[in-house]
């Protein structure tokens, strides 16, 4: 089977999200021996079915293409809108009504609608995507993956490098509104606790709050590229790892420091609880009280690091979401077979 892969392309080397899921499951594919090319444009020869990774205005001429040579057309979503406060959760209810005056949504409910299929990373972003652009298309939910070489870091490599010696609290992640640095570091001053925040600035004025707000116990480090093992370190480092942002579709980063062993704190926003059940906490993002406490509650409960590494493991290898991509492939395809023989779409969760 010959598989175009769309992704956006940036020249960020740390990557996002949806740049690695691309990268990790292509590479778990072709050791599968599926032929995996990543496309740029239109002008391309024969493949058996193009996925396209986020929802972007820029992807209609290149899917609309491939559709029109009867290719079919499969995408990750990656796609989530805040629905952390009751306005927010109305404003999202109501986009069909307002999306008409947004072209922008208007283009992507269109792309939304040409897809033979959908892959979300949850249930809860099935759902989402759906009821966002009332379009309802076959949707099967495949997960997010981990490289398991997080379960393998050498937690001395960052404590050495960078001069640590006490336990710590670790978020990993670009510093911007959404990560919710802010009131992360607001719900631990004043508990003595230390925080780490590793991450590329993306907000000037974002990070100069969180450095204001920032007391003796908080340290600002640079980002880390994926692949560094500086990164698995971390994460094997850390006595608990926060992530409470507005959204996550669940995040990565929480994954891999739960592979690592780390204690959990993530939002509850975005399917995060699909992955970790009861190994992580679910603190209101918006609440930095509620952060604190549940930071503090892991901080101080008993854990089990291998028991959630293989939790997580036997889900969430990119062997095993390599597969059930592959499936949804092959049912994608007789997806596509009935549509152009003009059958009625079935549709899965």
């Amino acid at each position: 089977m010959r598989i175009a892969f769309l992704r956006q392309f940036h020249t960020n080397r740390w990557f996002s999200g949806a740049q690695i899921q691309a990268l990790q499951t292509a590479e778990a594919l072709r050791q599968m021996g599926v032929t995996v090319d990543f496309v740029t444009d239109a002008e391309c020869t024969s493949y058996d079915l193009l996925h396209v990774f986020g929802l972007y205005p820029e992807y209609s001429g290149i899917c609309e293409a491939f559709r029109a040579r009867g290719v079919p057309v499969v995408a990750s979503p990656i796609f989530f809108k805040d629905i952390s406060t009751l306005l927010r959760r109305a404003y999202s209810g109501t986009a069909p009504l307002w999306g008409q005056l947004s072209r922008a949504y208007r283009v992507i409910r269109q792309l939304v609608e040409g897809m033979t299929a959908l892959l979300p990373n949850t249930h809860a972003e099935a759902q989402f995507v759906q009821r966002y652009f009332r379009v309802s298309r076959p949707t099967w939910v495949v997960p997010n993956g981990v490289d398991p070489r997080f379960a393998v870091g050498d937690p001395h490599l960052f404590r050495e490098t960078f001069n640590i010696q006490d336990d710590f609290v670790l978020c990993v992640g670009r510093i911007e509104r959404r990560k919710n640095q802010l009131r992360l570091v607001r719900a631990l001053r004043g508990t003595g606790i230390p925080l780490i925040i590793v991450g590329e600035c993306i907000a000037r004025k974002y990070l100069a709050c969180c450095q204001s707000a920032a007391d003796a116990n908080v340290r600002f480090l640079p980002p880390l590229p994926h692949d560094s093992p500086l990164l698995a370190s971390a994460y094997a480092a850390c006595r608990v790892f926060a992530l409470p942002s507005l959204l996550e579709t669940p995040g990565l980063a929480a994954l891999e420091a739960g592979v690592a062993g780390a204690r959990v704190v993530v939002t509850p926003y975005g399917g995060a609880p699909e992955y970790f059940g009861d190994y992580a906490h679910y603190p209101n993002p918006r609440s930095v009280s509620a952060i604190r406490e549940a930071i503090l509650q892991a901080w101080n409960m008993p854990h089990d690091p291998d028991a959630q590494r293989q939790f997580l493991l036997r889900r969430y290898c990119w062997v095993s979401v390599a597969q059930q991509t592959l499936q949804v492939y092959h049912r994608a395809k007789e997806q596509a077979h009935e549509d152009c023989h003009g059958k009625q779409c079935t549709f899965h969760s």
